[in-house]
């Protein structure tokens, strides 16, 4: 189908948009940090995310921190979720707070209502430590929505849900 490129253009008067110019939009890739994504078969409801790699150290991180927010904020517009296990078992994570932009998305991100999506979040040796530091939380004493044992974490989650 061929589009007409003058539809394109927004209707001005007064060339109000010689200070403007086209620009395009897509996720912004990151080398080291993929995000893997399994949607429930039946009642496509329920989400899991899969994080693995290397997150960068500091500052340089913020090309990780973009990807997360992206590609996990567009997963939750597209699937609508009502509940997300993110396992970030093999994701290694150090320091810097570009981190935050994957806890981030789920407030920004509200499908059915004010409340976001339930989430819970599997861990590792790779990332408690500097998680912990960041977020303030008890590694010796994980409390939900922070957990070690993936098991535990999607039953805790799958209960959750299955009530709604």
């Amino acid at each position: 189908m061929k589009i007409n490129n003058n539809l394109l253009k927004p209707n001005t008067k007064l060339n109000q948009m010689d200070n403007f110019k086209p620009v395009e939009v897509q996720i912004e890739e990151a080398t080291d940090v993929k995000c893997l994504f399994y949607e429930q078969q039946e009642g496509k409801c329920f989400l899991i995310i899969k994080i693995v790699g290397t997150c960068s150290v500091g500052s340089r991180g913020e090309d990780y921190g973009q990807y997360l927010y992206q590609k996990i904020g567009l997963a939750l517009l597209k699937f609508q979720p009502i509940a997300v296990l993110i396992d970030m078992q093999e994701l290694e994570y150090q320091y810097g707070d570009r981190i935050l932009n994957l806890f981030q998305i789920f407030s920004d991100v509200l499908i059915f209502s004010e409340n976001p999506p339930m989430a819970s979040f599997v861990l590792s040796n790779k990332n408690k430590n500097g998680l912990s530091s960041l977020l303030q939380f008890n590694i010796e004493n994980l409390q939900p929505p922070f957990y070690y044992d993936y098991e535990e974490a999607f039953q805790d989650l799958w209960e959750k849900y299955d009530e709604i």
